[in-house]
C-alpha cells in the first residue's frame, strides 16, 4: 500500500478556497493501492472522513498544534501534497530531507504575489498589464521559498501555467479546478424583476469591494450583494449607512451549499479586483446561470467575452459593461445560460480524476521528474 500525505486541515467549516480543493479530491480519492493520509482540527468532512481510503489526524489542540503539525512531516510516504507556507511546514519538508525522506513534493501555483517589479516581468510575459496581490515581504519570501523547493508545481489556469513556466521551467504542470455541482447549478433560478448584482470573496482592499457602494449609488433601482467576511465589511457597512444606501448589504461569508442557492437569487456576478489567480467563485455564478463582468488581467478560464459575461480593462469600460446588462435582461438571461452550460465540464467528479491521475505519475517517477524535495 503506498501513501499521499496531504498536510492540510480539512475541517468542514474551514472556508478557505485551498483547503476546499482539497477536500473535493480527498473526498473522491478511489485510487487502487493508494491511501491518503491528512489532518483536521476541528470537526472534518463528512465526505472525507467517509472515504475508506483517507486517513485522518486530528491535531493537538490550542498552541500545540503546530508542533503535532511538523511530527506528521516524519511519516513514511510516497508524495506529499499541497504543503502550505506555515512554519510547521518548513520544519517538516527540511527536517524530512535530513533523514533522507526523498518523497516528491507537489506545490499549487495558485495566483501571482508580489510588487511592481513582479507587475512589470509578468506584463512582459502577458502581453497586457497583470496585477500582483500584494503581500508582506516575510510571506512572499515564505512563497518564492515554496516554489523554489517544490519537485513540482501545478499551476491552475492556462495564464498561470503562462506565468509560471518563465520562473520554474519544466517542473511546471497545469490542471484546472472544479466545483460541485451539487451546489452549484442553475436548476430552479427564476430571474428578477428588480436586478440582483452580487461579489463574492475577502471583503479585503485589493478585491476593491468598496466598487460596490459606487455602483449602488449609480443604479438605485438594483439590489447589490456581496458575500464574504474581512477587515473593510465594518467599514463599508458604516459607509453605506452614511450613504443612505439602502440597496447595498455586505452579509458576511456563506458555506458552499447557502452560496449556491444565494448566486442562484442573483442575476449578474462582478468582480471588481485587479488580482486574482483564477476565481472559482466565477466558475460557481457561471453554473448558477449568472452573468458576469470581470477584468481579463489575470486571463480568467471561466468568462468568455461576449458569451457568458464581458471581459474589460479599465475601471471605465467595467462600469459601462456592467449597466449594458443592467439595461439588457434578455442579455443577462442568454449570457447566465451560456455560463451554465460550461460548467458541466467543471464537475469536480471529472477534474478530480485527473488531479489523482497527476500524482500518482509524479510519485512513480513520471514526466515531470526531477528536482529538489528539500527546503
Amino acid at each position: 500500500m503506498r501513501s499521499v500525505f496531504v498536510p492540510r486541515v480539512v475541517d468542514v467549516a474551514n472556508l478557505n478556497p485551498q483547503v476546499n480543493n482539497v477536500r473535493e479530491i480527498l473526498a473522491r480519492w478511489d485510487v487502487p493501492g493508494w491511501r491518503v493520509r491528512t489532518l483536521a482540527y476541528g470537526e472534518p468532512d463528512r465526505r472525507v472522513a467517509g472515504n475508506p481510503q483517507v486517513d485522518i489526524t486530528r491535531l493537538w489542540r490550542w498552541r500545540f498544534w503546530p508542533w503535532h503539525h511538523w511530527l506528521c512531516y516524519f511519516k513514511p510516504c510516497d508524495l506529499v501534497f499541497y504543503p502550505g507556507v506555515h512554519w510547521s511546514d518548513f520544519a517538516g519538508l527540511r527536517w524530512r530531507r535530513r533523514f533522507g525522506m526523498r518523497a516528491p513534493v507537489v506545490v499549487t501555483l495558485e495566483g501571482l504575489l508580489g510588487d511592481a517589479e513582479r507587475e512589470r516581468y509578468y506584463s512582459r510575459q502577458a502581453g497586457h498589464p497583470v496585477f500582483c496581490q500584494p503581500v508582506a515581504a516575510k510571506q512572499l519570501a515564505a512563497v518564492d521559498a515554496l516554489n523554489q523547493a517544490a519537485d513540482h508545481l501545478i499551476a491552475i489556469s492556462p495564464f498561470l501555467e503562462r506565468m509560471g513556466k518563465g520562473r520554474f521551467g519544466d517542473k511546471l504542470l497545469m490542471l484546472p479546478l472544479g466545483i460541485n455541482l451539487a451546489h452549484y447549478h442553475a436548476e430552479g433560478r427564476i430571474a428578477n424583476r428588480r436586478l440582483k448584482i452580487v461579489s463574492a470573496g475577502g471583503v479585503r482592499a485589493h478585491k476593491r469591494p468598496q466598487v460596490l457602494l459606487e455602483l449602488a449609488a449609480r443604479h438605485p433601482h438594483c439590489d447589490f450583494v456581496w458575500y464574504g467576511e474581512g477587515e473593510l465589511r465594518a467599514p463599508l457597512q458604516q459607509q453605506a449607512a452614511q450613504r443612505g444606501l439602502g440597496n447595498v448589504s455586505f452579509p458576511g461569508a456563506l458555506a458552499p451549499p447557502q452560496l449556491g442557492d444565494a448566486l442562484r437569487a442573483a442575476d449578474i456576478f462582478v468582480m471588481p479586483s485587479y488580482s486574482e489567480g483564477v476565481p472559482k467563485v466565477t466558475q460557481e455564478a457561471a453554473a448558477c446561470g449568472l452573468a458576469q463582468v470581470v477584468y481579463g488581467y489575470y486571463e480568467p478560464p471561466s468568462v468568455i467575452d461576449g458569451v457568458n459575461g464581458f471581459i474589460t480593462w479599465n475601471d471605465e469600460q467595467w462600469l459601462a459593461k456592467v449597466a449594458e446588462l443592467i439595461d439588457d435582461h434578455g442579455l443577462v438571461s442568454r449570457f447566465g445560460q451560456a455560463g451554465a452550460a460550461m460548467a458541466h465540464d467543471w464537475d469536480w467528479n471529472r477534474v478530480a480524476a485527473q488531479w489523482r491521475e497527476a500524482l500518482v505519475k509524479i510519485a512513480d517517477g513520471g514526466k515531470h521528474q526531477p528536482g529538489r524535495s528539500d527546503n
